[in-house]
């Protein structure tokens, strides 16, 4: 497309004049359709295709693609936002090197995102400060930007929210919500002072997203130690149950703590021996 210029005198001025109108009137109707992206590179695109005689159509392919652009960044901060993080952390971030007992290609296969399509959880289980946490955060923020909706809460915040609920009848409605994003991390379950009604919160809500949403659990404590956590032996196996029959398990095994060791330091000895092999069951 050539941008037409007048070539002298009063004509010149005239013909500017013109042109200057017609790009405040656009750029006032591009703000009314909140087109911001094409106001914000609508300068610089005439002039460029004023030099390389661009066509009309590649002209206006060129802005709305920067618009589509800017919409779905926008839209994965968004989804970032909501999700809650407590922190940003990425795979970029991660120090692939430190965690020998870490099965790396297992971590990086899943980057694929195919568990969330299939809805399939992914268990972390590991001593405290070993990466789960990270990695949890990591597998939300790659899941954000590429369009997933996704929630984020500590364990002992959700199951502590959730046992609040129980005195206000609101617990279907908190449940029903929870079941809801495509990916949903539930980080850190440890040693908490229990209640009895906390395994059967946190039963109906997996069963709520079983098969259907994907879920992700990172854990410092083996399995056959959840029990006590939560109160009730039974019921939590039969959670377990429900998490392990389609699981990805990722066993951080003797690892070495981000938080107070150096890459020199030696392997922790209290691991997490829940899960004997931390290769997903076929």
């Amino acid at each position: 497309m050539t941008i037409p210029i007048a070539r002298e005198g009063t004509k010149m001025t005239e013909k500017r004049g013109i042109q200057d109108s017609v790009l405040d009137e656009l750029k006032r109707n591009l703000e009314v359709l909140r087109l911001f992206a094409i106001i914000d590179h609508l300068d610089d695109a005439i002039e460029q295709a004023s030099k390389l005689e661009q066509g009309y159509v590649s002209f206006i392919a060129g802005l709305m693609q920067k618009q589509v652009l800017a919409k779905h960044e926008s839209s994965a901060q968004r989804r970032i936002r909501n999700a809650g993080f407590p922190v940003i952390k990425t795979f970029e971030q991660f120090d692939w090197q430190f965690q020998k007992g870490l099965n790396v290609q297992m971590v990086k296969d899943l980057m694929n995102l195919h568990f969330i399509e299939q809805a399939r959880p992914v268990l972390m289980l590991g001593c405290p400060g070993t990466g789960k946490s990270h990695l949890s955060i990591a597998y939300g923020m790659l899941a954000a930007t590429s369009g997933y909706s996704v929630k984020y809460m500590p364990i002992s915040k959700l199951l502590t929210t959730l046992y609040g609920t129980l005195a206000d009848g609101t617990t279907d409605k908190l449940v029903s919500q929870l079941a809801k994003p495509d990916l949903l991390i539930l980080d850190d379950l440890r040693s908490i002072p229990t209640k009895p009604e906390y395994a059967s919160l946190l039963f109906d809500l997996v069963e709520a997203r079983h098969n259907k949403r994907s879920t992700i659990v990172s854990s410092n404590l083996s399995v056959k130690l959840w029990g006590k956590v939560l109160g009730n032996a039974s019921l939590t196996a039969s959670l377990v149950d429900r998490l392990m029959q389609r699981a990805h398990v990722i066993n951080i095994r003797n690892g070495r703590s981000y938080r107070s060791d150096g890459p020199e330091s030696p392997p922790q000895q209290d691991r997490p021996d829940g899960i004997d092999e931390p290769n997903e069951p076929t």
